[in-house]
């Protein structure tokens, strides 16, 4: 995800600004102190939300599924590959903050607002989470009254993650992105030369900034086919991985390159 798809115009900052002016409901203003610097602190929250969202209670398809930062949107995963989207970036910051509209199991009509920003407190991070909006639900103080109960719970499980992010114990997954050309993709000349291949090299540069990324290149014994190797912190992270390759990959959403993700268990590797 890059800052030029996740930023919000003035006018939509604006109408946002507004309306929680507006509301007679105040704002929600959560704070959790994390044992983790601000650009691990981020990329916990985001990056790695799947790995500690508590999503058997807080999701909209219950215990299974998966939730992943992806393409500009949050979005969740069942265990049978259905979808949801829970919000829409509107402010990608790292590692200062980041802003999205929040309406899990609702349309973006439905939509309240959530900003996460990162402030250094010495080797730790102050983490606040501000929630604002309500008058957007049928009964906004019960809504409020039930994200407040709710955040609390949220913040718990991510402060417990940021503090062991560099756990040897924490397991990781492996995945495969098996890519070949895409119903969109040209019928003649090198898939390369398509200007929406930058795309994918941008993914890749997300993926390998992000640390997931092994390896990338292209097959030689196939034509406008190629493989990515990701590795993903954390066990049962397969759901985030495909969230990522499908979603993330503006070359894929296009139809440039159509992905198939595969896991990998790595039995051997080569010491460093």
């Amino acid at each position: 995800m890059t800052s030029e798809e996740a930023a919000v115009t003035g006018e939509g900052a604006a109408v946002t600004s507004q309306r929680a002016a507006a509301s007679a409901v105040p704002p929600i203003r959560r704070e959790v102190l994390v044992d983790a610097g601000p650009a691990v602190a981020f990329e916990v929250f985001t990056t790695r939300i799947g790995q500690w969202w508590p999503i058997a209670d807080k999701s909209v398809f219950g215990a299974g599924g998966t939730v992943a930062f992806a393409g500009g949107q949050i979005i969740e995963q069942s265990a049978d590959g259905q979808r949801v989207v829970w919000g829409t970036v509107t402010r990608w910051e790292p590692p200062a903050g980041v802003a999205f509209t929040w309406h899990p199991g609702y349309g973006p009509e439905r939509a309240s607002h959530v900003e996460v920003t990162f402030a250094a407190a010495g080797p730790r991070t102050l983490v606040t989470v501000t929630h604002t909006g309500w008058d957007v639900f049928a009964d906004p103080p019960a809504a409020r009254a039930e994200y407040d109960h709710g955040w609390p719970v949220v913040l718990d499980h991510y402060r417990r993650r940021a503090g062991k992010h560099d756990d040897e114990g924490s397991g990781e997954t492996w995945v495969a992105l098996l890519h070949r050309p895409g119903p969109t993709a040209p019928r003649e000349g090198p898939i390369i030369e398509d200007p929406r291949f930058a795309d994918h090299f941008a993914f890749l540069t997300r993926m390998r900034a992000a640390g997931f990324l092994v390896a990338a290149g292209p097959l030689t014994d196939a034509a406008a086919e190629g493989m990515a190797i990701l590795r993903l912190p954390g066990t049962d992270q397969a759901g985030h991985a495909t969230l990522l390759a499908t979603l993330d990959d503006a070359s894929v959403v296009q139809g440039l390159l159509a992905v198939t993700v595969r896991p990998w268990q790595v039995m051997l590797q080569a010491r460093a």
